[in-house]
């Protein structure tokens, strides 16, 4: 099994870096910290100690407990854990939800899908085929669009974080706000917001790194996805020169004349037309000359 060390220069060798490492964790933690805030309906709650007619609330769901709709002649009493969007609060939508209430749950929304494509598009960067795919045209580019993107996160969670408490202490939407206090999951996406920039920093310092160096691990993988493996000595083939076979039965190559080939040495002569040609042959050790006229 490897050691820490040298999985740690592995991941130098292949070209992710540490800025990348932490990058992509802290936008994972955000992620997590994201969709449990959307999730749970702990945003905003009563201390269980008193009676309020406010139980608990979140962005999708919400526990009363004797709320009564202001100015109600029939005074109606809703009592019960709900969806936001039930019908059974379709008389008082907008009293339940107000226009600050649907503009924190869209931007609540936006944030979630920011921190998914950002997330995505990170994990895009460790299968090799997407990384040269997606990145390698530009990965200067490609990081610093994911550096804004958490950038853009962190910006929602701060309008998030300042509305939701300035608003939710207004009494016209929940009598006696003094008995109600901001829950965990309000914390966990205010939380949200830190990893999101700490992200987004890290993309940040990746991104100018590649600019002013290039990433060597792509390179290499580049290398090795175009080229064949050959053995260690062996060059690529060559195409072999071209052949043409003579009319004497011999062959040529480059305009030469090679001729047939006898016991101990091979004779070789340049024919042409009209003219004489000589050669030499040997025969166990004794020279004979030969001649031929055309």
């Amino acid at each position: 099994m490897a050691s820490g060390k040298g999985a740690g220069k592995q991941y130098r060798e292949k070209g992710e870096g540490y800025m990348y490492w932490v990058a992509f964790l802290c936008s994972i933690c955000s992620l997590v910290l994201v969709f449990v805030a959307f999730a749970s309906p702990f945003w905003y709650k009563s201390w269980s100690r008193v009676h309020s007619p406010l139980a608990n609330v979140g962005m999708w769901h919400i526990c009363l407990s004797g709320w009564v709709k202001p100015r109600d002649p029939m005074m109606r009493s809703y009592v019960g854990c709900w969806w936001i969007h039930s019908t059974f609060f379709e008389e008082v939508w907008d009293d339940i939800m107000p226009a600050w209430f649907r503009v924190v749950q869209t931007v609540v929304v936006l944030t979630l899908i920011v921190n998914i494509v950002t997330v995505g598009m990170l994990s895009f960067y460790l299968v090799d085929r997407f990384r040269i795919k997606y990145y390698n045209p530009n990965r200067y580019r490609a990081f610093m669009i994911n550096s804004v993107l958490m950038f853009v996160s962190g910006v929602f969670v701060l309008i998030v974080a300042l509305m939701f408490p300035m608003y939710a202490k207004d009494p016209t939407w929940m009598p006696r706000p003094w008995l109600n206090y901001l829950s965990w999951s309000y914390g966990f996406f205010v939380l949200s917001g830190f990893f999101a920039v700490f992200s987004g920093i890290s993309l940040f310092l990746k991104s100018t790194e590649i600019h002013h160096k290039p990433d060597k691990g792509t390179m290499e993988i580049e290398k090795k996805l175009e080229l064949p493996h050959l053995p260690t000595g062996m060059a690529p083939p060559m195409r072999p020169p071209h052949y043409e076979p003579s009319e004497q039965g011999g062959r040529s190559v480059g305009g030469y004349s090679i001729g047939q080939t006898s016991l101990g040495q091979a004779s070789m002569g340049k024919a042409s037309m009209g003219q004489a040609s000589m050669g030499a042959v040997s025969q166990g050790g004794q020279s004979k000359h030969s001649e031929s006229f055309v």
